[in-house]
């Protein structure tokens, strides 16, 4: 694209990354009654993103399921390096890059400057899929609590939890977290911190003393169910995927973290010795210990285990961090899609509105967005399925990703990253190349209907970039009319 069609293409555009977000800041500052936004440190944002990834072993049984015990041993030990080390080395260097809230949006963007499509598309994909995947944590704490508290046969009937209180449970917890975002992303990683604490302990208890009785030969394959044709392919990598991917989710926070350059690298390699080992170390234990059959991993066996070789009094502390967890990871997806809206926003994408921030520093109507679909999804009593499909999109937006960051890598070798993975355009290439073939591995091994949904899902997408986006929002971008009449108002 030539420059002049360029700038009349964008009408205004600023065409400096680094330009998106003082407009926004500036008005903030300029409001004697908001506070400076609180920027968060390296441990509260790798923790931010331990939730976002992880949140501790909770669902690996899976994996063991239909992988057995070896299998499953072995793929969260290489694994790691497969997904998780390649996707935070893209997201330290690239949200060092651009630290601003619309993170991966960004990276796509400018990689693809005369296609700004492919950037909605991204944002789309990241959003539909992390807003959706996000009311199902209010729900896996419902069934935590109940688990916690209720005797079986109270769990099974029905009468004790109609469908009318469960809404409002699920809907007064949402409320109640969206308002902790509202507050702020510090307040996030602060609870964060502390929610990781106690939700690992019992974990670390289970692993003391389950040490002593571990004998290695369990952990060994034997008889046909070990055997690689054993192995259901689609579940077994599905869950490796749902476990260990969501690093880049940090990209959208970069504009509220100290010194990026510094602090993202630390937090990335923080949070990916915490998800390893959070996998690793109880799956040891658990399959070391117990002559479990590999049947008996059904949702939940892990705590059957640490009762039997911890106690019941550690296996009710795991049900109880279990459902922290889930708080936890709430929180950080809740702030992750709003930042990303807010992210969006400012780049021309969605309406100016849901730019604007809070007297916190936070993104009011991104949040109320967010908090409103979830509501909604809190009506349906089955979410797995419509999970499953997003995680898809999830696999898709990810290979957006990669391809943004090689591109950039060549286009732009002289852009300014704080933080640059240690390796030449092309040894990133062989960084990445594991990745993105196992993921295309995972988009392959998809159902039909999945296929469906997701098509359905791009061509919605593309719709409306073509008849609203484009049109309306993106073609008057960064205009500095009326802007200026505006600067007292972005403050809520």
């Amino acid at each position: 694209m030539a420059a002049g069609e360029e700038d009349s293409f964008k009408q205004g555009k600023v065409d400096d990354h680094n330009l998106h977000l003082p407009a926004f800041e500036m008005e903030v500052g300029q409001d004697e009654n908001a506070p400076q936004n609180k920027k968060i440190g390296s441990i509260q944002l790798a923790v931010i993103i331990f939730f976002a990834v992880s949140g501790g072993p909770f669902g690996i049984e899976e994996a063991v399921l239909s992988g057995g015990v070896f299998a499953a041993l072995l793929a969260f030990a290489l694994f790691p390096f497969v997904w998780s080390l390649p996707e935070s080395l893209v997201t330290a260097e690239l949200g060092s890059a651009y630290p601003e809230a619309s993170g991966t949006v960004a990276w796509v963007e400018e990689a693809f400057p005369n296609k700004p499509y492919l950037a909605w598309l991204q944002g789309c994909l990241t959003w539909t899929s992390g807003a959706t995947d996000n009311a199902i944590y209010p729900v896996l704490f419902w069934e935590y609590m109940r688990q916690l508290f209720l005797e079986t046969e109270d769990q099974e009937n029905s009468d004790l939890h109609p469908t009318w209180w469960r809404f409002l449970f699920l809907s007064g917890t949402s409320c109640a977290l969206a308002y902790i975002n509202y507050r702020g992303l510090d307040v996030v990683g602060d609870m964060s911190i502390t929610i990781c604490v106690l939700s690992m302990i019992p974990f670390i208890v289970f692993i003391a003393i389950g040490f002593f009785q571990i004998q290695p030969s369990r952990w060994l394959p034997s008889g046909s169910s070990s055997s690689l044709k054993s192995i259901k392919w689609a579940p077994f990598l599905n869950n490796l995927f749902w476990n260990l991917n969501s690093f880049d989710s940090a990209s959208c926070f970069a504009a509220e973290v100290q010194n990026p350059g510094r602090s993202f690298p630390r937090a990335m390699f923080i949070s990916v010795i915490l998800v390893s080992f959070a996998y690793e170390l109880p799956l040891l234990v658990a399959t070391g210990c117990t002559n479990a059959n590999r049947e008996d991993w059904v949702d939940g066996y892990l705590t059957t285990i640490v009762m039997e070789v911890a106690g019941r009094w550690c296996g009710a502390w795991v049900v109880f961090a279990a459902g922290l967890s889930n708080l936890a990871m709430f929180q950080s997806e809740m702030s992750s899609d709003a930042y990303q809206l807010m992210g969006m926003a400012e780049r021309g994408f969605l309406p100016k509105i849901l730019a604007q921030k809070s007297k916190y520093g936070t993104p009011l109507y991104a949040i109320l967005l967010g908090l409103f679909v979830i509501v909604v999804l809190n009506l349906s009593q089955n979410l797995m399925q419509l999970i499953e499909m997003l995680n898809f999109n999830y696999a898709l937006s990810l290979l957006l990703e990669y391809s943004a960051f090689l591109r950039l890598r060549w286009s732009k070798p002289d852009l300014e990253r704080p933080y640059r993975i240690p390796f030449s355009n092309w040894g990133c290439i062989f960084l990445l190349l594991p990745a993105i073939l196992c993921t295309i591995l995972i988009i392959s091994l998809a159902s039909w209907s999945t296929y469906v949904f997701c098509l359905g899902t791009i061509v919605i997408c593309m719709v409306w970039w073509q008849f609203k986006v484009k049109r309306e929002n993106y073609t008057t971008v960064n205009s500095k009319e009326g802007d200026e009449s505006e600067s007292t108002s972005n403050v809520i």
